[in-house]
């Protein structure tokens, strides 16, 4: 058995393949942070302009409805009018960034659960006539199929669920209100589900945000409030996806981007989940343009030191302030204010945006909590320049994404590989790096077959809080990497890796392939 630290909303698309000579584009974009009679949004709106930005950039035909210019009518009739036009080689976007919500099923036995999701309309309350600001699961079923052979895509960034796996404080709260069961219903019962033989109202690809045990957050991403699905759908619109540079996007892309992206944001506390398996080459949508030439910059250009800073706010007062200012590649930002990490003395930790202990800070005195904050820090500022290189190599642990306990035992595994060449480390909450693998000291072999998927097995151990283990891929064995993680192994130097790793990306003919896997620990 080797040691972990010493060895170391929904979005819905309905799919059919797309040509080069693919039809028109249009969109459909809601966004709702106001409203007014349950708690308001800070980054629904974001969202909205972001993805109707890129959709505007494929010269889509786009519809923007924002907070109460987002009514059930307005929707609904917008949908209905955009949806009956497609012609057969057309496509409908449709997103949604609010609140969501779910409520007891019309039709028993229609859902898994027994509860219809909602999503909830800038003038919704949970009683009297403002009740019929909502639309059902039912309803955007029926809408997906007046779409006819056109084709149509569904994003839905809000949260249904209200339960929670882990405990959260985000400070920029959920994208969820619970509602129950809604007495005196200004709405009637929505029609019975009636597919057509093509299945037209059946999704042929679900993603969402979160699974059903846990609450949909809002983030601080670049500096404004979002949700990490409409982020990561918007960059995928713009191109980010397409992995192989062909200019189309296949469901696969879109699917491995959006996936990796909100595990990224959300420092592992979002979990999106897919359904169905498969169908990864199916065309989704045709980009513009001619393939890109490659850029001739790359991520490793950069020092550490010139490596984008992270926010950081606190609770401590002036005095606080005193004793942070020094930190490197931070901005101090107001208490209250969210911020990619928040310092909380009270209770002696160091919390992600999304409430998360990154790392206990305990009563230590004023030095060792700067060290500590600013080990989080840079660890932060790594894992984020790594992400940043993502490819499609992916990271993830045999028992799924959750919290995990001292002494579970973890199974590491490692595919969409190419090559023999594969190292792993593990960065640890007080910014330690454990040199994971290929360890000669434990036997293990210089390459490993590129159709392995390693299953590497690890405990957990203190320290607890955020671990992020790396994967590195190299074209063949790479003794000088080797050699560095060796010597970094145990050590805090953060700065180091990134330097001794921007080097030896350089130097090689192909370039390294990342995968950055962020998990959380606890004593338990």
């Amino acid at each position: 058995m080797r040691g972990l630290l010493q060895r170391f909303l929904i979005a819905v698309l309905a799919l059919a393949p797309v040509s080069a000579e693919a039809g028109r584009i249009y969109g459909l974009v809601i966004g709702i942070d106001d409203y007014s009679f349950v708690p308001d949004l800070h980054g629904a709106v974001n969202d909205a302009s972001d993805i109707a930005d890129a959709l505007t950039e494929l010269d889509a035909e786009v519809v923007t409805l924002l907070d109460h210019a987002a009514s059930r009518e307005a929707i609904l009739a917008e949908w209905r009018r955009l949806a009956t036009g497609l012609g057969p080689d057309d496509q409908l976007i449709v997103s949604y960034a609010g609140h969501g919500s779910n409520e007891p099923e019309h039709f028993v036995g229609s859902e898994k659960d027994g509860r219809d999701e909602t999503l909830l309309l800038s003038g919704f309350a949970p009683y009297g006539p403002a009740a019929a600001e909502r639309i059902r699961d039912d309803e955007i079923a029926e809408l997906i199929a007046l779409a006819g052979d056109g084709q149509t895509i569904f994003v839905a960034d809000a949260c249904h669920s209200g339960t929670l796996s882990r405990n959260l404080a985000p400070a920029l709260g959920f994208r969820y209100v619970s509602v129950g069961k809604i007495e005196a219903d200004p709405l009637p019962p929505p029609p019975p589900r009636t597919s057509t033989a093509e299945g037209r109202d059946v999704a042929a690809l679900f993603i969402a945000a979160a699974d059903d045990s846990e609450k949909t957050p809002e983030f601080l991403i670049d500096g404004r409030p979002r949700g990490a699905l409409s982020y990561a759908f918007a960059a995928s619109l713009r191109g980010a996806a397409d992995a192989d540079g062909d200019r189309v996007l296949t469901k696969g892309e879109i699917e491995t981007y959006v996936r990796r992206k909100i595990r990224s944001v959300s420092q592992g506390s979002q979990r999106p989940q897919v359904e169905p398996a498969g169908e990864s080459d199916r065309v989704v949508i045709a980009l513009p343009g001619a393939p890109a030439e490659p850029s001739g910059t790359r991520p490793t250009d950069r020092g550490f030191d010139a490596l984008p800073p992270v926010t950081l706010s606190h609770n401590g007062g002036p005095e606080a302030d005193r004793i942070l200012a020094p930190l490197r590649g931070v901005t101090l930002v107001a208490n209250g204010t969210p911020a990619d990490l928040r310092l909380d003395l009270g209770v002696g930790s160091l919390l992600s945006m999304v409430g998360d202990v990154v790392r206990e800070i305990g009563t230590t005195p004023p030095q060792a909590m700067r060290e500590d904050v600013q080990s989080a820090v840079d660890t932060l500022r790594l894992t984020t320049a790594l992400t940043a290189m993502g490819s499609d190599l992916d990271v993830s642990f045999a028992g799924g994404d959750r919290t995990y306990r001292r002494d579970d035992v973890v199974s590491v595994r490692v595919t969409g590989r190419e090559s023999a060449g594969l190292a792993l480390l593990n960065i640890a909450s007080d910014g330690e790096i454990a040199f994971l693998y290929p360890r000669t000291d434990l036997g293990d072999p210089a390459e490993i077959t590129r159709d392995a998927s390693l299953d590497l097995p690890l405990r957990v151990q203190a320290p607890f809080g955020a671990d992020t283990v790396i994967a590195v891929e190299t074209d063949g064995p790479a003794p000088e990497l080797r050699e560095m993680l060796q010597l970094l192994d145990g050590s805090h130097d953060v700065a180091g890796f990134w330097e001794g790793f921007r080097r030896f990306a350089r130097s090689q003919r192909v370039a390294p392939r990342i995968a950055v896997f962020p998990f959380h620990t606890t004593r338990g």
